[in-house]
């Protein structure tokens, strides 16, 4: 008999293997790269078309990236989720893998981390792409010389060509080296994005070169891992709808989710857990435990703590989750 040790060894190769495939496979489709751009380009634009502050500078502009990496995040979970399980049922390709000595629930997990993994690159995306259109948007400044309210111009350029310029890249490597676009093009967007992040500590917002400071809002950050929290229990939701449904049906029960989620303390207030309000409430997820926009107001902060917190509970709601998945696979007739 093998080792223990062999055996984890063997285990973990299996399911790098299916979730690597399952990622590859996500970043060719075309779907996923057009979700993508729209994400990273719709949040480059904010502080162009941005004519009101909301009280507070910088604020349309970080909302509407969290915004934007929410529902592309969510879109992104479900049709990849639907194009690699739903679909390889429906073609025969999941009982040709589960044919080998791999469990439905262990395929189930490894597909959901491949879907994950996708989710995570259009989140680092979007994330980059949010700071940046943070800093971007018009502030007062108060420097020497330099007195006013001022856009950062060169800095929503430079966000909005990176992604072109990442395209163009992803078409040089497969016209000469062979490497698939899709792949090119998606690692390359969130990559382009990051080095844009590093240049502009090099100049400020009236395009002067200064001694490196970013001037980025970095109180962003928890906020954006809160959203990658709600976007890994959407993940989960529709790996597990994807055993049994297809791609349209997933897509309206993972936004009909968000929305309850989201309007969560409204309708459940202060219901009493033996009410059907409660009895609710412990069936679908409190999303609004994961969009904190609103604490970052007024230079409010979010601790990180309070992350870690969520943290548990998402992890836990992403295992009940692919536990009913895992029964809904159980007793598929893949055949």
């Amino acid at each position: 008999m093998p080792s223990p040790f062999t055996f984890a060894h063997l285990r973990f190769r299996q399911l790098r293997a299916i979730a690597y495939t399952t990622l590859l496979e996500g970043m060719q489709q075309p779907a996923a790269l057009l979700l993508l751009l729209a994400c990273v380009l719709l949040t480059g634009l904010t502080p162009i078309f941005q004519f009101h502050t909301l009280g507070e500078e910088g604020r349309l502009a970080r909302d509407s990236g969290l915004a934007w990496m929410l529902l592309a995040g969510l879109a992104l979970a479900a049709t990849s989720a639907s194009s690699s399980l739903s679909a390889e049922i429906e073609r025969g390709t999941a009982s040709a893998a589960l044919s080998k000595p791999v469990t439905r629930p262990f395929f189930l997990i490894a597909k959901f981390l491949g879907v994950l993994g996708l989710v995570l690159l259009l989140w680092s995306a979007s994330l980059a792409a949010t700071l940046l259109a943070e800093r971007a948007s018009e502030h007062f400044v108060e420097t020497g010389d330099d007195v006013g309210s001022k856009a950062d111009l060169w800095t929503s350029w430079l966000a909005l060509l990176a992604p072109m310029g990442a395209l163009a890249v992803a078409g040089v490597l497969n016209l000469f080296r062979r490497i698939r676009f899709g792949v090119a093009a998606f690692l390359g967007i969130p990559l382009s994005l990051g080095a844009v992040l590093l240049v502009c500590g090099c100049y400020n917002r009236f395009g002067r070169l200064v001694w490196y400071h970013p001037g980025l809002n970095l109180r962003v950050l928890p906020a954006a891992v809160l959203v990658l929290l709600a976007l890994a229990i959407l993940a989960a939701l529709a790996t597990a709808l994807a055993t049994r449904l297809r791609n349209g049906p997933i897509l309206l029960i993972c936004t009909l989710i968000l929305a309850i989620g989201l309007a969560a303390d409204l309708w459940l207030g202060q219901a009493s857990a033996c009410s059907v309000r409660g009895l609710l409430g412990g069936v679908f997820p409190n999303l609004q435990h994961y969009w904190m926009c609103d604490a970052l107001a007024d230079n409010g902060r979010i601790s990180w703590s309070y992350v870690g917190q969520a943290a548990l509970l998402a992890s836990t709601e992403c295992l009940v989750m692919l536990g009913v998945g895992s029964l809904a696979l159980k007793n598929r007739d893949l055949g």
